[in-house]
């Protein structure tokens, strides 16, 4: 790929970055307000299918293929929100108010726009994004119930999506981290009530867990444009202020789509994945949810570190702090593969006892304990490549980004997930094996990428 192409090489150069007191003191303050709403994000959903495995198995599966649209919804809005983020954090660098709150209220039209679009798919065509998963009648009819009523909060999860954005960027990562804890404790109280029937409301079961679910992200959305219409706030929601020009938005557009279609790629090809291993082992749903729920905590931890590296790079490339950008982002990629190996050894540790919490039944519980150590074992691969990913972005280096990204996902997993499946016809635990194991490749691509330095740029400079 280019002259040194050991692997420790490529790996190891990263670890001679010094991690000084002060930019690790830096680091923590954007990061751990981060890490803090993320964690709540997750123990939400694990709260979620606790609760809902005293239903059965069968209703943990059918909630895990509802959100098959959303996860994919999700990450589309993550990288609009976070591609417009782009400018926000450059011109926020360079110290531009009027300008970062101008691509702010674009973005937020922008992530409402998407949002109405998947809520009416949602309205005409909700029976097509859970039969493509599976056809087994009870848990179909269990993820409609399901998805009958969350469909509605779609358009204020986009919402709040683009408005934590601009809030971290402009080093405010706490905001969103309140409005996170509130949503937290609403959907756990309405989830423990709703679900089984508490104070004398009437036990709903998957449907009272997609009640409260919804309700808390309205809380959620009315409690962040309450702050922004806090005349002491300096993200202007009501205020008149100039708005962009057609230009400006077509600039914005052309870098973001991009990131868009990276993660729109990267959410399909997971949830094609998902629908392999579904065709492999239906019956190890429950299985591979509990190897999701436990896997995203360590990626909690890593999302603080992620949200630190864009804002840092960000910053430093808009104040055109070039030399600067270049040795901060080798001491976060040093940040993101501790934090992955120190997570790896964690699940490994619980890994006998974790599915002992899901209510599991004894062969799906063995399955889930042998998945998690095999996730373990190559976890290490993201936070190095997705620290890299989150560098190039900040730098506008989006084609980059998809390459190593939704491109590596299509002809790398996903491939191999297919093959395996459908023509190799693998049990799960290779198919499993084979299809994480492939992730050290992304790490060679990504230090190729990095390396080619076409993300040290100041995009403020550019458009003027």
């Amino acid at each position: 790929m280019y002259e040194d192409a050991s692997f420790i090489v490529e790996v190891g150069w990263t670890m001679n970055a010094k991690l000084d007191k002060k930019f690790i003191k830096h680091v923590l303050l954007l990061a751990l307000p981060v890490i803090i709403q993320q964690l709540l994000v997750n123990l939400l959903s694990i709260a979620d299918t606790v609760m809902i495995g005293g239903l059965g198995e069968d209703a943990i599966s059918s909630i895990t293929v509802a959100n098959k649209f959303f996860f994919v919804f999700n990450l589309a809005i993550f990288g609009l929100a976070n591609g417009i983020g782009i400018y926000i954090s450059q011109y926020y660098g360079a110290n531009n108010k009027h300008s970062y709150n101008a691509v702010f209220r674009f973005g937020l039209w922008c992530c409402t726009l998407v949002g109405i679009v998947a809520t009416i798919y949602l309205l005409l065509f909700p029976e097509s994004v859970i039969t493509i998963f599976l056809e087994t009648p009870k848990i179909v009819e269990g993820a409609l119930e399901y998805l009958y009523v969350v469909r509605y909060s779609y358009l204020p999860f986009a919402c709040v999506m683009m408005i934590a954005v601009a809030y971290r960027i402009k080093g405010e990562p706490k905001v969103p981290m309140v409005s996170g804890f509130i949503a937290f404790v609403v959907n756990v109280v309405l989830n423990y009530i709703l679900i089984f029937g508490h104070f004398g409301f009437e036990a709903m079961g998957i449907k009272g867990a997609a009640i409260a679910t919804s309700l808390s992200r309205y809380v959620e959305l009315f409690f962040l444009l309450w702050l922004l219409s806090n005349k002491k706030s300096d993200l202007y929601l009501f205020a008149k202020i100039k708005k962009l020009n057609i230009k400006e938005k077509v600039i914005i557009i052309k870098q973001t789509i991009p990131l868009v279609c990276n993660e729109i790629l990267w959410s399909i090809g997971l949830s094609i994945i998902f629908m392999n291993y579904c065709y492999v082992g239906e019956s190890y749903i429950p299985s591979l949810t509990v190897v999701d729920n436990i896997s995203s905590l360590v990626h909690v931890a890593f999302a603080g570190c992620a949200t630190a590296t864009g804002i840092i790079i960000g910053k430093d490339l808009g104040a055109n702090h070039l030399d600067e950008a270049r040795s901060d982002s080798k001491k976060m990629i040093k940040i993101g593969l501790i934090i992955y190996v120190v997570g790896s050894v964690l699940i490994m540790i619980g890994s006998p006892f974790i599915p002992q919490l899901f209510s599991l039944k004894e062969t799906s519980a063995d399955m889930a304990m042998i998945l998690l150590i095999v996730k373990a074992a190559i976890m290490w691969t993201q936070g190095y490549a997705e620290t890299a990913y989150y560098i190039l972005r900040a730098g506008g280096d989006t084609k980059s980004v998809l390459a190593i990204d939704g491109l590596f996902i299509i002809f790398g997993p996903l491939l191999l997930s297919i093959l395996a499946s459908r023509v190799w016809h693998m049990d799960l635990l290779m198919m499993f094996i084979l299809v994480e194991g492939i992730n050290i490749v992304k790490v060679f691509l990504s230090t190729y990428f990095y390396k080619k330095e076409h993300w040290i740029k100041n995009l403020t400079l550019i458009k003027e």
